[in-house]
């Protein structure tokens, strides 16, 4: 209890004399280090934590309900350690906030329920954020309490023995630097993501456990980190842990059980280590690192699922004493330009290969076992050059199929109770394989000189025994055994990519920078859409209503990252088939010569079948001061395809708002086609600075100090005159920053890694650029 000492709680009770009616009417008398104490009930308000205090029920935890209505926005916590313990917060919007903690403010909620609604914590919207420290430097142990005694940047927030249930896109919410660490809490029956984290948020949990969801259990975005121990992700509706941008996570002694994607899935130069642990029937892939991400699993356990680990990264990935067991396709599948370090890693049973390496990857493979694979134990693809090392393959109809044009290395290999076994024998060692033969009983190929791992047994099992793992003999080389290697190639995914969710997406949305009134828009279209859909479903005729938009705003305000958002939502409503986006312009629809015009507009429709078609500029169909124009041709063919396949595709028309306004009018068709227009406002310099530091972020640079204190004022000097590109303006700021810093550091004669990413206030162009 953080109360005054000798000082008696306020008491909160309609009924009782002496005592307030409200929570509201307490916190206005409460003087800050008060404990206020509620009588049990439901209570419909809203209030604001303006001072430290502590909110507690008086008799037991759940007697007292906290109603908080949409329409009076969340509690809000703008004070620093305050409490709320035993009490039940409950929304009536599932999309919107229910519970807040603002920058500065710290909030530790204790034995609470927190339902439909999500609890959001916000970034410090000025200063300077903590350091980017990476993920395996920053202390799990640390229980934030000094954060929470003292705020000095976003919020902070610790959860311990809470529930969080019913939210709609997400029940946890991080941004900018915001801090929050949970134990011993419960994430259930989200129709979204768990635990969204963005910015440069760090979000600790122990015991946490996140069951169920529409969309990935955890997700980090930015440059945001999740640090896990001792937690269980069970069913998630998309991944497990999503890490995207240049988000990290440190998984040590967890379990993620039965996600519908990856249980890990990093993106872009996301980073994760994932130590001790067990990721289970992933109907995709237990862990896929894509594109410049970088991957470290220590000791991990990978039961069932599709397939094991998918590397399809160029970067860093080290698997070290893990074990893989049960998959129905590959154990480890690589795809080109990958080049991992494996050691110590054993798989088992793998309804496919237990290794397979695509075309032009390499990589280190040390000590590692295959067990009763149900093709080739390995794999090497076209132009490979892997390199192994004292591995063996056991109870195989084959050990190795080599594509033309590979190049593995082998040292030290061996292969037992293998039907064709090709793996180099003693003496043999070096590049290429053997020629095809027939493994004995505990024969086959390569001496078991490798630091005293014979080959005469597999290595003991979950249960501690030795021995051959599938039995005494081999078993009959299987159907797919018999084929050639190149129709057992599995190089890409195997599985078709699954679309975001409508969750994900909204979230998604949510984290674009600025677009407040446009975000509003598009979440009240998705409700009423919702509708329709529900409508059809039940057998009801759908209510007349438009699709079609007018994006009114001036260049890089976001209209086409909006416009391809909105497609894929309608494509997740099941409202577009596949809710691609056609980008035109004028000269895309407009033929050079009579008879020219309609084909051309018509084609461009139809490569928009299924999907948005998005016409930029599109008041130049319309020029001014000019009658005859085959503009209006194009008008008039396009009014007549929305009409003919007012189901198939939406149109967005987009521009200046003035000139957005003359289009619309220049054809009746295109005023009751065109019903509602968004408006895209300009950034202000805040937001001009985000999307410069999202960018930095993105390509691993990092601003200094100096830079950050300069940038606002850099930014707001900029005119706004016809050449200012909004969002445009900001990244090609970024650009013109790398290539002054390149330049600085070129005359560096050895730079470090550190001087590499920094980009400094000297790297700010001229005021005149």
């Amino acid at each position: 209890m953080t109360g005054i000492p000798n000082d008696p709680p306020l008491r909160v009770a309609p009924r009782s004399r002496g005592a307030y009616r409200t929570i509201t009417d307490a916190l206005h008398a409460a003087p800050a280090g008060a404990v206020i104490s509620i009588a049990p009930g439901a209570y419909t308000e809203s209030f604001r934590l303006v001072r430290r205090v502590t909110l507690e029920p008086q008799h037991g935890s759940g007697s007292v309900t906290v109603m908080v209505p949409a329409a009076a926005g969340p509690l809000a916590v703008a004070a620093p350690d305050c409490r709320l313990t035993g009490l039940v917060l409950r929304g009536d919007s599932p999309e919107e906030p229910v519970l807040r903690v603002e920058d500065a403010a710290g909030l530790t909620l204790h034995d609470c329920t927190v339902s439909h609604g999500r609890v959001e914590v916000l970034g410090s919207r000025n200063g300077i954020p903590r350091p980017e420290v990476p993920v395996t430097d920053i202390p799990l142990d640390d229980d934030l309490s000094a954060e929470l005694a003292d705020p000095t940047a976003g919020g902070v927030l610790v959860m311990r023995r809470t529930r969080l249930r019913a939210a709609r896109h997400a029940a946890l919410h991080l941004t900018g630097d915001a801090l929050a660490r949970l134990e011993d809490t419960e994430i259930e029956g989200v129709e979204g993501i768990g635990v969204a984290a963005s910015g440069c948020a760090v979000f600790r949990a122990d015991e946490l456990r996140v069951r169920g969801g529409a969309g990935s259990a955890l997700r980090a975005r930015d440059s945001a980190r999740l640090l896990l121990r001792g937690s269980r992700l069970t069913g998630a509706g998309r991944n497990g842990v999503l890490l995207q941008d240049a988000g990290e996570a440190l998984l040590t002694d967890c379990r993620v059980a039965d996600a519908a994607r990856s249980a890990v899935r990093l993106e872009h130069t996301a980073r994760a280590e994932i130590r001790e642990s067990t990721l289970t029937g992933a109907r995709l892939s237990a862990v896929e690192a894509r594109d410049q991400s970088r991957l470290v699993m220590r000791g991990v356990r990978v039961i069932n699922g599709e397939t094991g680990v998918r590397l399809r990264t160029t970067e860093e990935a080290v698997l070290l004493h893990c074990s893989l067991d049960g998959q129905r396709g590959n154990g480890v599948e690589l795809t080109p330009g990958a080049d991992p370090l494996l050691r110590g890693v054993r798989v088992t049973r793998s309804g496919k290969h237990g290794l397979l390496l695509g075309e032009a990857t390499r990589g280190m493979f040390e000590d590692c076992d295959v067990v009763a694979p149900g093709f080739p134990a390995l794999h090497v693809a076209r132009d490979a050059a892997p390199h192994f090392r004292r591995c063996r393959v056991f109870n195989a109809a084959q050990d190795l199929s080599v594509a033309e044009g590979a190049a593995p290395a082998f040292e030290h290999c061996a292969s037992v109770n293998v039907a064709t076994a090709r793996l180099p024998a003693a003496g043999h060692d070096g590049a290429g394989p053997r020629p095809a033969g027939r493994g004995g009983d505990g024969g086959g190929a390569g001496g078991g000189a490798g630091g005293g791992r014979g080959p005469s047994a597999p290595p003991p099992g979950p249960s501690g025994r030795t021995g051959p793992p599938g039995g005494a003999a081999p078993a009959p080389a299987p159907a797919a055994a018999r084929q050639t290697p190149e129709q057992q190639r599995t190089d890409g995914p195997g599985e078709e990519e699954q679309p975001a969710s409508l969750d994900e997406l909204l979230a998604e949305l949510d984290e674009l920078v600025g677009l407040d009134s446009v975000k509003r828009d598009v979440g009240s279209m998705v409700k009423l859409m919702q509708t329709v859909r529900l409508r059809q479903q039940a057998g009801l005729p759908a209510p007349p209503l438009s699709r079609h938009l007018v994006f009114a705003g001036n260049p890089g305000t976001g209209k086409t990252t909006v416009a391809r958002l909105y497609g894929r939502l309608l494509h997740a409503l099941g409202l577009l088939t596949r809710g691609h986006l056609v980008e035109v312009d004028r000269s895309s629809l407009v033929g050079e010569y009579v008879g020219h015009t309609g084909p051309k507009t018509t084609e461009a429709f139809e490569r928009a079948r299924g999907g948005v078609l998005f016409i930029d500029e599109a008041y130049a169909l319309t020029p001014q001061g000019i009658g005859q124009d085959f503009g209006q041709e194009a008008i008039a063919t396009l009014v007549k395809l929305m009409e003919d396949h007012r189901d198939e595709v939406v149109v967005i028309a987009a521009g200046y708002p003035d000139d957005m306004e003359r289009f619309i009018d220049s054809n009746p068709g295109l005023a009751s086609r065109f019903t509602r227009t968004l408006r895209f406002a300009d950034y202000a310099d805040d937001e001009l600075v985000r999307i410069v530091e999202h960018h930095a972020r993105r390509h691993q640079y990092e601003l200094s100090e100096a830079a950050r204190k300069e940038l606002p004022a850099f930014l707001a000097a900029l005119p706004r005159g016809d050449r200012f590109g909004n969002g445009r303006t900001a990244r090609q700021l970024f650009q013109q920053m790398t290539e002054r810093q390149a330049m600085r550091v070129a005359e560096m004669s050895e730079p470090d890694p550190r001087e590499l990413m920094i980009l400094d206030a000297r790297d700010l162009p001229p005021a005149t650029a």
